[in-house]
């Protein structure tokens, strides 16, 4: 007898669509959390920093594509025993292209800095994202904490109540009070912790909304996704592919800086009476520095980029697969747990302590069904908040954290 009660205490406390779910693909954010997102974007300090470089950037890029020489314009003037003077004129003359590579310099240099605030807009959007759900998650266990100490207080009430009518024994009534204590002990550690997990949230939001946005329905599967599109066009793989562009225009730009550049002149004046008219050709000599210790510079420069960037791309695969792995098995025990049927907590309470007062099960098995029960819940509610974060875990192991909230991320 009693293990068919436990047997179906067990299955009514599995619960059914405790998390909606959609098919696959990307699950729609409600408005609320996108207008959360976009007001910490708007004012957080390392965006408006990142902002900055990105302008000086584009400012630097602009300044690479102007001509490198300014024309030179020359007045001479000699009082002696004949006066002469001349006005010249000269320019001198990109003549290796150096121009061209400084304008690919900065056009890469500005691309790096525009994924590199891509970047940072995602990873400010999985933090707010992740500590949102850490948030939620032990709100949910504080709530269940807090039923089971007042539980536990009406079972301590009605035990003290039985004891003084002689119905149970002196043990009982310990045993009821010890397990409220143990209860209001957890609670209070859930508490603490679901308290530092709103600090955490109240240190990243600047104005505090009167209701924290949830999470929408996470899809049951993920949908199928080219990985090397998805890091391809990961922020954070973009910078550095666009410093590595970079750093190997420096090189072409470290070479053509080894060749000359003419200066020619024209020259125009009087002596007396003669008309002066001259031409002048000037060419450094790069006899005592040939400047080829600046191209191996930049070019081992380039290649630490270069590797730097296949690493990068290696780990970025890795933890693509490993947060794509996460989330379906968490996601994978959440629908089986889902699928089980739901009832409610009031029922099962009641029908522990109709079994209790009927002499059906103990004060013991009481206490450790009821604890099972809340237990089993408070499993659920964690399994919950692990499928969230190995969703966010997805968002920015793919890059997606912003396209997918409409924010017009550069994915």
């Amino acid at each position: 007898m009693r293990n068919l009660i436990w047997t179906f205490l067990l299955l009514a406390s599995l619960p059914g669509g405790a998390l909606a779910q959609s098919d696959g693909g990307m699950p729609e954010p409600s408005p609320a959390l996108v207008k959360l997102v976009s007001g910490v974007l708007a004012e957080h300090p390392a965006v408006q920093a990142a902002q900055a470089s990105l302008d000086a950037a584009e400012a630097r890029s602009r300044a690479a594509g102007r001509p490198l020489y300014n024309p030179e314009l020359e007045l001479d003037a000699e009082r002696a025993e004949t006066d002469v003077v001349s006005l010249g004129i000269s320019q001198s003359i990109d003549w290796s292209g150096k121009r061209t590579a400084r304008a690919d310099m900065g056009a890469f240099a500005a691309r790096s800095g525009q994924a590199g605030l891509d970047a940072i807009r995602q990873a400010i959007i999985i933090e707010l994202l992740a500590t949102l759900n850490t948030y939620q998650t032990t709100r949910t266990t504080v709530q269940l904490a807090d039923r089971r100490v007042e539980l536990l207080e009406e079972f301590y009430g009605l035990a003290q109540r039985r004891f003084d009518a002689g119905d149970i024994a002196k043990t009982d009534v310990d045993l009821a009070r010890l397990a409220l204590s143990e209860a209001r002990m957890q609670a209070a550690r859930l508490a603490s912790t679901s308290a530092a997990a709103s600090a955490e949230l109240d240190a990243l939001v600047s104005h505090r909304p009167a209701q924290w946005p949830v999470f929408p329905p996470l899809p049951a599967r993920l949908a199928q996704a080219d990985a090397d599109a998805l890091l391809t066009a990961h922020p954070r793989l973009r910078q550095l592919r666009a410093s590595t562009e970079a750093a190997r225009a420096a090189v072409t730009l470290a070479q053509r800086e080894r060749k000359a550049d003419p200066t020619v002149g024209v020259r125009g004046g009087k002596e007396e009476s003669a008309n002066l008219l001259g031409v002048t050709l000037t060419i450094p000599l790069f006899v005592r520095n040939n400047f080829r210790a600046e191209v191996e510079a930049a070019s081992a420069e380039a290649q630490q980029n270069e590797q730097a960037l296949r690493d990068a791309y290696r780990r970025a695969r890795s933890a693509l697969e490993a947060a794509t792995a996460r989330f379906q098995l968490t996601r994978a025990a959440l629908s089986d747990w889902q699928r089980g049927g739901q009832a409610s907590l009031r029922n099962q309470v009641e029908l522990l302590k109709q079994l209790w007062e009927a002499g059906e099960i103990s004060t013991t098995e009481y206490l450790v069904q009821l604890g099972q029960t809340l237990d089993t819940r408070t499993s659920a509610a964690e399994l919950t908040g692990e499928t969230r974060a190995a969703w966010i875990d997805w968002l920015d192991a793919s890059g997606k954290a912003e396209s997918w909230l409409g924010l017009g991320g550069k994915q």
